[in-house]
């Protein structure tokens, strides 16, 4: 009944006498062999081992003597990851075997795992990183450098076309900052205790912020990685002041707070398990409270709309969570659980 039951499994299986002899296979072991364009076989009777060490591959040469080791009684289990080129394409597998005794004979049961779907994912996103590591070099070294000489240039210019030259230069160099942050957003680098109101005062002194203010009501602790951290202070805060109660756009909406200065309040969440940032701006409607952490969403026609996609990165890399609420005045509230 045990061993029929093994047929109904997707994964090979075969159980190995003492001696590394196969007695018995499951159906799709005996139907993997279809793959390679050979015939269908149990292999009952066959050397596992001999096989393997005959073939002269390096993987099943390994898999031989990690299993001689589970038959000479030096390990109980064993696991190997290994590649296996097929007509059908290439598949990835990780063999695993353990030892038992049945009647006092000593078997080994053979697993061999498809992890294709696995490996594939991760050198997708080798790929993905390396090609980001690219974008990344060009924009901070490629890009950068000789913006930063037009600039430079730009500002000693006396001309009534000087001005808006210089605003276009110093958005270019704005939307290569925010690019280059949202490439290195989602791997931290060593974590250690971190003080909330430091960090927020810190990241304050960071921001453009206008006429508007931070109150930063109460405090807590926790591990972070700082730089990220900042970085996450800093486009809250960025997107508070665009959208707070001192925003131009915000005394253009209909709903607007008529006075001139916006307050940011940071503090600590209800349960101590976090902090939020919130504005007294117009908030964000319900239904585009997933949507604003989208790479490109914005409501701004100079923004990038990776601002707050940063955020989510930054937060997503530390294992935390973040979500939209309305504000005591109104407007939006990022509450962020570590």
């Amino acid at each position: 009944m045990l061993l029929s039951g093994l047929d109904v499994l997707p994964s090979q299986v075969a159980i190995l006498d003492g001696t590394g002899d196969i007695v018995f296979t499951n159906r799709a072991w005996r139907e993997f062999p279809t793959e390679t364009g050979a015939v269908a076989d149990d292999h009952v009777g066959t050397n596992y081992l001999e096989v393997c060490e005959a073939s002269g591959d390096d993987e099943a040469s390994r898999i031989a003597d990690r299993l001689r080791a589970l038959l000479d009684g030096d390990r109980e289990r064993v696991s190997v990851e290994y590649f296996c080129p097929t007509p059908r394409g290439d598949r990835w597998f990780t063999m695993r075997g353990i030892e038992f005794e049945q009647s006092g004979e000593r078997y080994v049961l053979v697993m061999h795992v498809d992890i294709t779907d696995r490996k594939q994912s991760e050198i997708g996103l080798r790929n993905q990183n390396a090609q980001l590591e690219t974008v990344a070099g060009l924009l901070s070294h490629d890009l950068r450098n000789p913006l930063n000489v037009a600039l430079g240039r730009a500002e000693l210019v006396e001309s009534e076309h000087a001005e808006p030259l210089v605003r276009s230069l110093q958005r270019m160099e704005s939307i290569i900052s925010e690019a280059l942050e949202f490439v290195r957003s989602d791997e931290t680098a060593a974590t250690r205790t971190v003080e909330l109101r430091t960090r927020a005062n810190r990241a304050w002194e960071q921001v453009e912020t206008g006429d508007a203010d931070l109150s930063v009501v109460d405090s807590t602790e926790f591990e972070a990685d700082p730089q990220l951290l900042n970085h996450v202070l800093e486009n809250c805060f960025r997107n508070a002041v665009e959208h707070g109660s001192a925003s131009p756009r915000s005394h253009a909406h209909e709903d607007a707070v008529d006075h001139d200065e916006s307050t940011v309040v940071v503090g600590t969440l209800d349960l101590d398990d976090g902090f939020f940032v919130a504005d007294d701006g117009r908030g964000v409607p319900v239904e585009d409270r997933e949507r604003v952490f989208e790479d490109g969403y914005t409501t701004a026609s100079t923004g990038t709309g990776l601002g707050l996609a940063i955020v989510e990165r930054i937060v997503d890399a530390h294992g935390w969570r973040v979500r939209i609420a309305e504000s005591e005045s109104g407007g939006a509230r990022f509450e962020i659980r570590v």
